[in-house]
């Protein structure tokens, strides 16, 4: 029997001791014809309806709904990029509509969400902090 180095044995340990880094994951489903995205952790819930079909009408339907648990009522919400990026949009009823968004500040959230890594979305009484893997297909704009 041969006995590993113990360079090779401390490398193992290390391994099998270091925690998993674990993004933070969409779950994608449709609902009422509209591609939804949930993201929840124990700050919150963020759920993105995406509508390229223009399934009710020649208008968009896409928006997101941000419900954190220190902000039951915001009216402004901003994602907030790793890199400093960030996208300002006006909340009401909890939901920030894609036709009542300045497309230049909803286009930099759907850019955030496609590419995926660290973000956060922030109120002004609350913030959800998330890792998550690209989307490349997001269709959202």
């Amino acid at each position: 029997m041969q006995i590993p180095s113990p360079v090779v044995a401390a490398a193992v340990l290390c391994v099998a001791v270091s925690p998993a880094l674990a993004l933070d994951t969409w779950t994608d489903t449709v609902q009422r014809g509209l591609r939804t995205l949930s993201l929840k952790t124990a700050e919150g819930e963020v759920r993105l309806y995406c509508d390229p079909d223009r399934v009710f009408g020649p208008d968009s339907n896409a928006n997101v709904a941000v419900d954190l648990a220190n902000d039951t009522d915001p009216t402004m919400v901003v994602f907030l990029a790793k890199s400093g990026e960030q996208a300002r949009l006006q909340v009401k009823a909890g939901h920030a509509l894609q036709t009542q968004t300045d497309p230049a500040e909803w286009s930099k959230m759907i850019a955030m969400v496609k590419t995926g890594g660290a973000f956060a979305i922030v109120t002004s009484k609350a913030s959800m902090s998330v890792e998550t893997a690209p989307i490349p297909d997001l269709a959202c704009e």
